[in-house]
């Protein structure tokens, strides 16, 4: 079977380099050897090559013999199962073992293992942030301004795990990579480029910050509009992870983005970061963190069954406030608010019916 079966060794939970330590593993090494180190075979690879094996997990030392299992590098794996760095290449039949075999491992080191999410959308991350983000004017131009990122910012728990940026983790992308702004991810709706010279990027001790030069077209104008009225005030970035760190903090698994390849900044309508300002009263009985962490997945495409729960009861419950008046429980907004409550719950409600 290609997930490898359960074994029990040692633990650590040293600092962890996974591609260094399967770079030390022996070229000449046999399957036995290579299934040490490893929670995943692929069965049409030849097993004489490490190629063939996938989610490393265990120390190597300078002389290729493996060793103890990582803490963080099982952490790693399961992240990746549920979705970091874009998820994992294997068959959906394989993810159930090889998170039984990461778990075994952190269950040794007295490690709480994130549980398994429902299959994550392939391609890359996406993560979003409340922002101070306007349009303003330039030499008659109008832009939009504002920041894509912030750093050393602690996210709401994402999938089994939390999430900051450090400092630098744009700089080498924004000087080579061709990013685009987009309206909510859509390539359909370009807002500006970098090689264009319609969107600039820059890092300060803040973030990732923006400035996007949008075309002169109606549907770019309406969409400053909607930013003026304060309609979308959140700001979204689409990535791959090139260089990051696990750690275990106050018992929470934490990952830190070290750098990043950066594809599109985009003013989004849902943020698919969990630390958006939708804003709850305590009335609804809901906890803020697990609907802030479901909306984010539903953007991103992860969402499990019991988040389509969480938010199916949300916008029901939301509508009903809206109906009833102040006489049944008060309500949440009044006149053009309501409004736009009531098309941001349609919104909602159709993007679930669609996933």
């Amino acid at each position: 079977m290609p997930p490898i079966r359960v074994h029990h060794t040692d633990t650590s939970d040293a600092a962890w380099d996974g591609p260094g330590n399967k770079a030390r593993l022996r070229s000449d090494g046999d399957q036995a050897y290579y299934r040490q180190a490893f929670a995943w075979q692929d069965p049409d690879g030849d097993p004489e090559t490490k190629a063939a094996y996938k989610f490393i997990h265990h120390f190597v030392d300078g002389e290729g013999n493996v060793g103890e299992a990582s803490v963080r590098g099982c952490i790693t794996g399961i992240a990746v199962l549920n979705g970091a760095r874009g998820g994992a290449d294997i068959p959906d039949g394989d993810r159930q073992g090889v998170w039984e075999h990461l778990a075994a491992h952190l269950e040794d080191a007295e490690v709480e293992p994130p549980e398994l999410r429902a299959r994550p959308k392939a391609g890359p991350e996406r993560r979003s942030f409340p922002v101070e983000m306007r349009v303003a004017g330039e030499d008659g131009r109008r832009m939009i301004v504002g920041y894509a990122a912030m750093f050393d910012v602690l996210s709401l728990p994402l999938w089994g795990f939390r999430e900051r940026i450090r400092p630098g983790a744009f700089s080498k992308t924004i000087q080579e990579a061709d990013v685009r702004a987009l309206w909510n991810h859509d390539r359909n709706f370009v807002l500006g480029r970098t090689k264009a010279g319609t969107l600039r990027l820059h890092e300060d001790d803040r973030g990732l910050g923006m400035e996007i030069f949008p075309p002169d077209t109606q549907w770019a104008r309406d969409f400053m509009v909607s930013i003026d009225r304060g309609d979308v005030d959140q700001m979204s970035f689409s990535f791959e992870a090139l260089q990051e760190e696990w750690a275990i903090e106050d018992g929470e698994t934490v990952r830190t983005l070290v750098e990043v390849r950066l594809f599109d900044v985009s003013p989004v309508t849902f943020p698919a970061y969990p630390q958006t300002s939708v804003q709850l009263r305590s009335v609804l009985g809901m906890d803020l963190g697990e609907v802030e962490g479901a909306l984010g997945r539903l953007e991103a495409g992860y969402m499990t069954e019991a988040d389509r729960r969480l938010l199916e009861g949300l916008v029901e419950q939301v509508e009903g406030r809206l109906t009833a008046g102040p006489a049944e429980g008060g309500h949440l907004a009044d006149g053009d608010q309501q409004e736009q409550v009531r098309a941001r719950l349609a919104l909602l409600r159709r993007r679930l019916e669609l996933f």
